[in-house]
């Protein structure tokens, strides 16, 4: 038999926050912070209701990445892979696709440890110049997604 665990009912001061943050993110009102978080639009994948969340991304040339331990977000977009991504007040639609070979999914966590050193330890758990074995354990455990552009959105 198996069993499925649920992750834990978000507060309401922590849903009311990335309300918030995310009203501020497509205002792009929030300056460098835009530079590193996006707002993701999926669609659920039981309920079909659209559901905006905060993310962390990085630009990966023309296309934008995104690491996740498995969230929901992660959950719906696999499930409906045409998402909407907010980055800096501006909309695109965009096709996610889960990125699961071992040489790309290296590349990306090096372009993360580049781009992202700052937050590196709190995000990974790990110094950003931890020893490969550690490193290799903390790349482990994340879910990598891709979004390549479909077009701009009008709103």
């Amino acid at each position: 038999m198996t069993t499925q665990t649920r992750q834990p009912k978000m507060s309401g001061l922590a849903r009311a926050m990335m309300g918030l943050q995310t009203f501020l993110l497509r205002r792009n009102w929030l300056g460098a912070f835009g530079d590193e978080v996006m707002v993701i639009t999926v669609t659920g994948r039981r309920s079909g209701r659209s559901y905006s969340t905060p993310i962390g991304y990085l630009n990966d040339g023309e296309t934008i990445v995104a690491l996740s331990q498995g969230s929901q977000w992660v959950r719906n977009a696999l499930a409906a892979p045409e998402v909407v991504l907010e980055i800096k007040g501006r909309k695109l639609r965009a096709k996610a696709e889960r990125v699961d070979d071992p040489a790309e999914r290296d590349r990306i966590f090096g372009l993360y440890r580049a781009q992202r050193r700052a937050n590196f330890a709190r995000y990974f758990g790990v110094p950003v110049d931890a020893d490969p074995t550690t490193l290799s354990r903390a790349l482990a455990t994340r879910v990598f997604l891709r979004f390549l552009a479909i077009h701009d959105t009008d709103n």
